[in-house]
């Protein structure tokens, strides 16, 4: 089967390369909003794009409605975002957190999840992630009106204690995007 993209959905082209592009990592992002509401959302459509600086990009789909997504608005508002890697024990959370909940609603409140501040300048952080990435706006590429691109640099990234290394050869288990499942070892 052959299929010209050009010829497809958005929808079908997400689950096209959704399912096909695995694993990937999730990135579990935190933002605030202008009036202080923390945004924390899962984003499987995530990669380091450039180690020098060090470059993300996170595609980001609208809400169901058609809407832009909270985490979307807040990185443009306030121009910071911070990437936490996801582990096995944060799974049921993680997922939680991808239910579209109303903009002026934490979901790291809704659904009892501990943030740590370790930056002050960036939101903060999923408190227990190994990893996390303090990174500021860059830019949003848009290539239709249904998802947009963003493009943060991270300025700092956080490495918890019990897994750094003076050589930076660590390994964590992080949770990765398989499809409609996830995987880690």
């Amino acid at each position: 089967m052959v299929i010209k993209f050009l010829d497809s959905t958005p929808l079908a082209n997400y689950k096209i390369l959704s399912n096909s592009i695995t694993p990937r990592p999730i990135a579990w992002i935190s933002t605030i909003s202008s009036a202080g509401v923390v945004n924390l959302a899962p984003f499987s459509f995530f990669a380091p794009l450039c180690a020098t600086p060090v470059i993300f990009g996170v595609n980001i789909m609208n809400k169901g409605n058609g809407e832009l997504k909270d985490t979307l608005i807040n990185a443009k508002s306030t121009q910071k975002i911070t990437i936490s890697t996801v582990q096995v024990g944060f799974l049921e959370s993680m997922q939680q957190t991808s239910t579209e909940l109303p903009y002026d609603v934490s979901e790291a409140t809704q659904y009892a999840i501990p943030l740590e501040s370790v930056s002050i300048h960036y939101p903060p952080m999923v408190q227990g992630s190994l990893v996390a990435f303090f990174c500021e706006f860059k830019e949003i590429l848009q290539f239709n009106q249904t998802s947009s691109t963003l493009i943060v640099e991270a300025k700092e990234v956080f490495i918890h204690d019990n897994i750094y290394t003076e050589n930076l050869n660590f390994s964590i288990d992080n949770v990765g995007r398989v499809g409609k499942s996830f995987i880690y070892r």
